[in-house]
């Protein structure tokens, strides 16, 4: 990486932690490091970049960037309306020509412009003919609750899958030491006196093992030994039927993974 770049960077992670001033600042910054590959001098991927460095999964990094570089298609006085990183989201899944229309509708009906606006203008499923009457129907038929899956693959039981979308509640608590941590970062580099009562090894030692010890709660796999049962007696998973990749990754058994591994592939039976 050379000084132009590295400089960059450095411009682009202030931002970033400078508070978030707007989710589209953040995911444009994003997106260049991402497309220019600044990240590559400390870390070997984008996604371990995002993940070590501000908290974030690479899927939640790219609906932020998403949904900056949608209404980053706005024209300007567009633009202005979309407050919200939630309705940015669903701005994206809108074809780029039919982006401002959608949000003029909006706001012409004096409504504000927020997710579930929006949706309510998501474009119909794609269609297609149905035998020899001609009718339509959709081409992708959305998938039962029982279809839901966790990070290994394995099917999340229906009684699980509200606790498993509660993994949004975690990651905004990882997002908020993320952007301290960042904070506390920039103040350091730039030798800011505000902070010079502060000891950042201490600090940003403490925010590490918070931010380590938080993530457990995030859910990531079915629990291999009760299947998800929510079983009081069940050790692994504490009777949560869930358990974090830190406790995937260290006290599953190796036998239990490759079992996953199969079942995804299809070379066994669930």
């Amino acid at each position: 990486m050379n000084v132009h770049e590295s400089r960059r960077l450095a411009e682009l992670e202030k931002m970033i932690a400078r508070g978030k001033q707007t989710f589209v600042e953040v995911g444009l910054a994003l997106a260049e490091i991402r497309d220019l590959r600044l990240y590559k001098r400390e870390y070997g991927s984008f996604s371990e970049y995002c993940r070590e460095k501000w908290g974030w999964e690479r899927r939640y990094t790219d609906y932020v960037i998403a949904g900056a570089e949608a209404v980053k298609s706005l024209p300007e006085k567009v633009s202005t309306i979309v407050l919200a990183e939630g309705a940015a989201r669903e701005l994206a899944k809108i074809p780029t020509e039919q982006r401002a229309d959608v949000v003029q509708t909006i706001a012409a009906e004096g409504k504000p412009v927020t997710a579930a606006a929006i949706k309510r203008h998501l474009p119909p499923p794609p269609m297609q003919p149905n035998g020899a009457q001609g009718t339509a129907r959709p081409t992708v038929a959305p998938p039962p609750p029982s279809q839901v899956v966790d990070a290994t693959g394995w099917p999340i039981p229906t009684q699980l899958i509200p606790l498993w979308q509660r993994a949004g509640e975690v990651q905004e608590m990882l997002t908020v030491l993320s952007r301290i941590k960042g904070a506390l970062r920039s103040a350091q580099d730039n030798k800011d006196l505000l902070f010079a009562e502060v000891c950042f090894s201490s600090a940003l030692s403490q925010l590490d093992q918070a931010w380590t010890d938080i993530k457990t709660a995030k859910p990531f796999a079915v629990c291999p030994t009760c299947q998800g049962q929510v079983s009081d007696k069940c050790t692994l998973c504490r009777g949560r039927g869930l358990i974090s990749e830190h406790r995937w990754n260290m006290c599953v058994p190796r036998e239990d993974k490759e079992f996953r591994e199969k079942a995804k592939s299809g070379k066994v039976k669930r």
